[in-house]
């Protein structure tokens, strides 16, 4: 009578693995396979190399035409300050009473004026700073600014605004100390605590003498004010310079003229 052995458990273990392992070894085959009749197939319906190069090269030079044509045309727009929607000319007469009434009558002006440019022209813009400088016909040397400032771990809009208007305060004498510039500033009275206007003769360490005469309009609106151009709170500062001053007129033999058209909204 043959004697028929039972195999061992850790025997069948293996057997069973091994098979195993030659049937992944099998599919991984099949699938390989299949992925390069795939690749095959496609590469026979894909356009020819040189022709995606032609095409990339042609997309490419469509792109530049594009933006050199763009390039054109800006350089074909005005320079901005010389027509900018934030300088007014600004004449002061010698009496006290008729220039707080012209810089009174100006004030909602320059603060409507302000607020329109600033929100058009940051409605489509993603930059934070851009910087124009150019030189006009007359030998001007200009230079447009906007920026875009981000505060963080302020308390308040408050806070930030009340900062802002000392700054603009003392900045320009500031730098002028800072750089050892002798510097005289006049500060003159208005009829209206939100209108700034002074007058600022410097001279540096080589003897040229610059004068700024400017005017600074500010106002913080609460969400309950009525002339407020949004909903929530908001503060603004609006800087111009004066044109003509027939108080205080300018000298160019004796002094360069620097003028400043800002806002802060």
């Amino acid at each position: 009578m043959a004697d028929k052995r039972r195999k061992a458990t850790s025997t069948k273990r293996k057997e069973e693995i091994s098979e195993l392992k030659a049937e992944i070894c099998k599919l991984r085959s099949e699938l390989e396979l299949t992925s390069d009749l795939k690749g095959l197939q496609q590469a026979e319906h894909a356009p020819p190399l040189e022709l995606v190069v032609a095409e990339n090269n042609s997309m490419s030079s469509v792109i530049l035409q594009q933006q050199l044509d763009v390039a054109r045309m800006h350089s074909t727009l005005p320079p901005p300050l010389e027509l900018h929607p934030l300088c007014t000319r600004i004449c002061l007469k010698k009496s006290w009473d008729e220039r707080s009434a012209t810089l009174l009558s100006l004030r909602e002006q320059k603060f409507r004026a302000a607020y329109e440019y600033i929100t058009t022209r940051s409605e489509l813009s993603s930059s934070c700073s851009s910087d124009e400088r150019f030189e006009t016909a007359n030998g001007d040397v200009c230079c447009s600014i906007f920026q875009t400032v981000h505060f963080s771990g302020v308390k308040s809009l408050q806070q930030v605004y009340d900062a802002v208007l000392f700054s603009m305060n003392n900045m320009e004498i500031s730098i002028c100390e800072r750089l050892g510039h002798i510097t005289t500033r006049d500060d003159y009275d208005c009829a209206d605590s939100s209108i700034y206007n002074a007058r600022m003769v410097s001279t540096n360490e080589t003897g040229v003498s610059t004068e700024v005469s400017g005017i600074m309009f500010s106002r913080f609106f609460d969400s309950s004010d009525r002339r407020s151009f949004s909903d929530a709170p908001c503060g603004m500062l609006v800087i111009d310079s004066v044109d003509e001053d027939e108080l205080y007129p300018y000298v160019p033999s004796e002094r360069v003229r620097k003028d400043v058209s800002a806002a802060l909204y």
